[in-house]
């Protein structure tokens, strides 16, 4: 099978709404009762479910094929698989295993999570970027046992365009202050503002309607994004 043809079938598969799973922080739910919840949401209809990872507490892997066996048509994936939580290699052949067990059922995410979750297994954060490109490296190298010969789709959260919303001061403003530069200076010799014709409006660095590449222009925030590929043995 082709990597466009295991795309074609994860998205297919996953259709434009599923369910995403809680994640418990106190216990743990017994698997008899995961796997009866499982039932039900195929029941009611639902045909993709996402499960979470932390570091420890659970493997969202062993609880993707518990609830694998529970189901006939449901498609499950990571969203995500900590990088943290297991060496990329174990992570290959685990989702090659269930993709061969389960054909077209199975979407591995994968994510870098956060510095406490590195901490926690004694790494050390860094670059998540380059971590997460290191880890995929790896996945694909070969092993002293091969892993299972199953592509499954594979999905990365990207979080290179993200950018933190600029604070604004929401005070109200005073006359004869300009926010964070004190006292406005007088206009000397010029005499008072003329206002701007009619028709037209004076540009200023924040407005959000200049084009792109004026100096000055905010460019628009991207979202955290995911790209969806195939991750053939």
């Amino acid at each position: 099978m082709g990597s466009s043809s295991v795309v074609d079938m994860a998205r297919q598969s996953l259709g434009p709404v599923g369910v995403y799973l809680p994640i418990p922080f106190t216990s743990a739910p017994p698997a008899g009762l995961q796997r009866e919840a499982a039932g039900r949401l195929e029941l009611a209809g639902y045909r993709a479910a996402w499960t979470n990872e932390t570091v420890g507490g659970k493997d969202p892997l062993v609880q993707v094929a518990l609830l694998l066996t529970a189901t006939e048509r449901m498609t499950f994936g990571t969203g995500i698989a900590n990088i943290w939580a297991r060496a990329p290699q174990t992570a290959h052949a685990a989702a090659a295993m269930l993709a061969d067990a389960y054909p077209g059922r199975f979407v591995l995410g994968l994510g870098a999570g956060y510095p406490q979750q590195a901490a926690a297994v004694g790494r050390e954060f860094g670059s998540p970027l380059a971590a997460m490109r290191d880890y995929l490296e790896r996945m694909a190298a070969p092993t002293m046992t091969p892993a299972a010969a199953a592509p499954y789709p594979r999905i990365v959260a990207d979080r290179r365009g993200e950018r933190r919303p600029r604070r604004r001061d929401r005070r109200p403003r005073e006359p004869g202050l300009d926010r964070g530069r004190g006292v406005r200076a007088p206009r000397r010799g010029r005499g008072p503002r003329r206002p701007p014709a009619a028709g037209r409006r004076r540009p200023r660095s924040h407005d959000r309607r200049q084009p792109a590449g004026t100096p000055g222009a905010r460019r628009p925030a991207r979202p955290l994004s995911g790209e969806l590929r195939s991750m053939s043995p």
